[in-house]
């Protein structure tokens, strides 16, 4: 087989992986079946991965990496804490809304969390905290940490609920319900440029 057909195998593998994992959960999807889907054989499919968990990770892994990327690209560039906030919000609202399907796995999927994914489940954590530290400011009272908090979840726990919007549209109602949370301005929020931007 050659290395042109592997990268191929793999990407069906995951492209079909993350269908069915959306459509199924991820616990009610075994490994028989994505085989089955991609149609190869389980044998075939073990090559490419060793586990399901490992599937999940190469869906998620890369999302998680721009996301983390987007929280840091908005404290290194932010002169201010207005600046920061809006620099979170864009960063992880695009983030989101770019990987949607796979980042709702996280979001409405409790079956995703089990041992062989808490490594990557508590990296994730991590960034959602960094991130609502930020969208916070430096001694923050716990009104300010809720509202942080609060404007977070605004920002990006609606895409599981909302598969079909524009990216763009979805993008910018995000951005003006998390940022009315936290008092910056609604007119400037629908105005930002709703195109992803590219966070490595």
């Amino acid at each position: 087989m050659s290395t042109q057909e592997i990268g191929s195998t793999r990407e069906r593998i995951l492209l079909t992986a993350r269908e069915m994992f959306s459509a199924r959960s991820y616990r009610a999807t075994s490994m028989r079946e994505i085989a089955e889907r991609v149609g190869i054989t389980k044998p075939s499919l073990y090559h490419h991965f060793r586990s399901k968990a490992e599937i999940l990770d190469s869906l998620i892994s890369a999302p998680i990496d721009e996301l983390a990327a987007a929280v840091e690209a908005a404290a290194d560039d932010g002169s201010d804490l207005g600046e920061i906030r809006t620099g979170v919000l864009r960063g992880c609202v695009d983030v989101m809304v770019t990987h949607r399907e796979v980042m709702a796995l996280l979001l409405r999927d409790a079956s995703v969390y089990t041992d062989q994914t808490a490594q990557l489940v508590s990296r994730t954590l991590d960034i959602v905290q960094r991130a609502t530290d930020l969208l916070a400011g430096p001694d923050a009272g716990w009104r300010d940490r809720l509202r942080a908090t609060q404007a977070f979840a605004a920002a990006t726990d609606p895409i599981a609920h909302f598969p079909d919007p524009p990216e763009a549209e979805l993008r910018a109602e995000l951005l003006a319900g998390a940022s009315a949370i936290l008092g910056l301005d609604l007119q400037q929020a629908r105005a930002w440029n709703t195109s992803p931007r590219v966070f490595s």
